[in-house]
């Protein structure tokens, strides 16, 4: 059995190419008991992704795929409820401390709401597999070492990519190196980015979108071929012969993650407002005094 724990939707702006609901059908067709989206700095599509995953039996787990100061990528996945509320103040905090579209993390406030989280290495643009491909292995072990103390050896796992590019293979051997070294275990995905294979046609057209230039002259801005869709647990697990612990410990991450989410009522942050004032009555002053600035 194989669970995809690194997914984007087309609420991954600009990069997912299916809506959650088509990465749900599927993971149906493909017997997937579980599946993760991970979009990028948001939660945009978790509740539709939720309610479609339970319509159609399939376990939905909730994460983000964050990008941390200096632009690194590193993939979270809630274990729980609280683990969800974590997630959520983690993507609060990257967004409001920076413009729209440049969400990022400290690794300060990571820390501080590391708790109930899985914590995957990422992909080729997370500081572990980074550093490797840029031959750097001190660097690459300092980085993972980094993620272990902030989440805990049950909670940190190093993540294997092979999408059949030139040199996923040997990133893949010195990442499992590394986690052996390490004492830590690892996981295998396929940073998915459509549903069907047929779908990296509009990915590529995306991508042109968001860097404001042709089909013909984006060559070095798509990826290189159509395997970032799903795939069977077969395919993946021919993909990663040498590394069986990656695809069992897919189905491991899914049966410990647990949220729930409750739509029955709404339940709004606490606001703290300046003495005197009631709640209503401070947004209130708040709308006007915003109005005239605008």
């Amino acid at each position: 059995m194989y669970a995809e724990l690194h997914c984007h939707t087309n609420f991954s702006f600009l990069d997912g190419a299916s809506h959650p609901a088509d990465m749900v059908a599927r993971a149906k067709d493909l017997n997937m008991p579980a599946l993760a989206i991970t979009d990028h700095d948001g939660l945009y599509g978790a509740i539709r992704f939720y309610r479609e995953a339970r319509e159609l039996g399939i376990k939905p787990i909730i994460g983000v795929e964050m990008t941390l100061d200096g632009g690194y990528h590193l993939t979270l996945l809630a274990k729980n409820d609280k683990g969800y509320s974590n997630l959520s103040r983690l993507v609060s905090q990257a967004q409001l401390r920076h413009g729209k579209g440049q969400a990022s993390l400290d690794l300060g406030t990571l820390a501080r709401h590391s708790s109930d989280l899985f914590c995957l290495s990422g992909c080729n643009k997370g500081e572990v597999s980074a550093s490797l491909i840029k031959r750097d292995r001190d660097k690459a072990f300092l980085a993972a070492r980094k993620y272990l103390d902030i989440f805990g050896g049950e909670n940190f796992f190093i993540e294997l990519h092979n999408n059949l590019c030139p040199g996923d293979k040997d990133i893949c051997a010195q990442l499992a190196y590394l986690a052996v070294k390490l004492g830590v275990r690892y996981v295998a995905t396929n940073n998915v980015h459509y549903a069907k294979r047929e779908g990296h046609r509009l990915q590529d057209v995306l991508v042109c979108i968001k860097h404001r230039t042709t089909l013909d002259e984006s060559h070095h801005l798509r990826r290189p071929n159509s395997e970032y869709c799903l795939k069977s647990a077969d395919e993946m697990e021919r993909l990663f012969a040498d590394y069986p612990q990656g695809i069992s410990n897919t189905v491991h991450i899914a049966e410990a993650c647990n949220v729930t989410l409750d739509f029955s009522s709404y339940r709004f942050p606490d606001c703290q407002v300046p003495g005197g004032e009631t709640a209503d009555g401070y947004r209130e002053k708040l709308c006007w005094q915003k109005v005239q600035e605008r």
